[in-house]
């Protein structure tokens, strides 16, 4: 009854601090003309080929740097968005009406993000990527599981999201729309962060007390959840960027830089909070890093 209680006392107070964090996405940004010739749109060291000796020339990695941030954008309209419906669907229904009103903030916030990272690509880059993976398939489970998985994935989404925001925000390097659109995102993704990793707990543990939560199915579950975390760093590596930056074989390129021994520990690096939280939450028996396959 005590972690009920603490947990509701977070969700009203992070409900507090989206009303008080309120802005209007559609005034909130200065959108510049256009952006300076040569600038950086992501920070080198994050490009997806950084380390791998793949890709060399500055000039090149420049123009990676821009497809990069445009499929880093695509990414989260895509993804966001159809974790949205999730949310919208269970919003009002009995085992969710103690944190609607939370989710309606979260909801609108999500909105905001999804059209100012599609109205930068809109702006500067001739718009955003389509959908590069297919979607990872979602099982069938009774509602207390499927509950879980929704919201694991929205936090690994929120992880790989909050891990390259916190740094591009504070790289001089970004023109100055970047940083801004990387900060106000941050800002506001440490509240989902927050809820989310609570609430996954709280839903896991209300699956085991009242679906079928033997052994069989919790691990399918930790199966499903580490798989989506591999998918989500795969899509990082798209081959229409390195085509759109002028790389020859994007494919081929692709395959390298994912399977590249430097990468791995920036795949341990974005995933580490949250497969940390994983693991002490009891949701995984063993680290997604111990056995992570992106490369493969």
């Amino acid at each position: 009854m005590k972690e009920i209680d603490a947990f509701q006392e977070m969700v009203d107070r992070l409900t507090d601090k989206s009303v008080d964090d309120h802005y209007n996405p559609y005034t909130r940004f200065t959108w510049p003309d256009e952006m300076p010739a040569g600038s950086w749109w992501m920070s080198p060291e994050y490009l997806t080929v950084h380390g791998t000796g793949l890709v060399d020339d500055e000039d090149t990695l420049e123009l990676l740097a821009q497809r990069e941030t445009v499929n880093f954008f695509s990414l989260h309209v895509h993804g966001i968005r159809e974790l949205m419906i999730e949310v919208a669907q269970r919003i009002h229904t009995p085992r969710f009406a103690a944190y609607s009103e939370y989710l309606h903030h979260f909801l609108g916030e999500e909105n905001a993000h999804m059209w100012f990272f599609a109205e930068f690509c809109n702006r500067y880059a001739g718009g955003i990527y389509p959908e590069s993976q297919a979607p990872l398939r979602q099982e069938d489970l009774d509602d207390a599981w499927n509950d879980v998985i929704v919201f694991s994935r929205i936090v690994i989404f929120e992880e790989i999201f909050d891990y390259f925001n916190s740094r591009m925000g504070k790289d001089d390097r970004l023109p100055p729309i970047l940083r801004e659109l990387h900060a106000v995102h941050h800002h506001d993704e440490s509240r989902h962060v927050a809820f989310g990793k609570q609430f996954v707990k709280h839903l896991h543990e209300r699956a085991c007390e009242t679906a079928d939560g033997g052994a069989e199915r919790r691990a399918r579950i930790e199966e499903y959840i580490k798989a989506y975390m591999t998918y989500s760093v795969r899509s990082l590596y798209n081959p229409d960027a390195y085509r759109d930056a002028g790389i020859a074989q994007p494919l081929k390129v692709r395959r390298e830089a994912m399977s590249h021994p430097d990468r791995d520990p920036f795949h341990q690096k974005i995933m580490a909070r949250v497969d940390r939280f994983f693991v002490n939450s009891g949701i995984f028996e063993t680290a997604w890093g111990d056995s992570n396959d992106v490369g493969r």
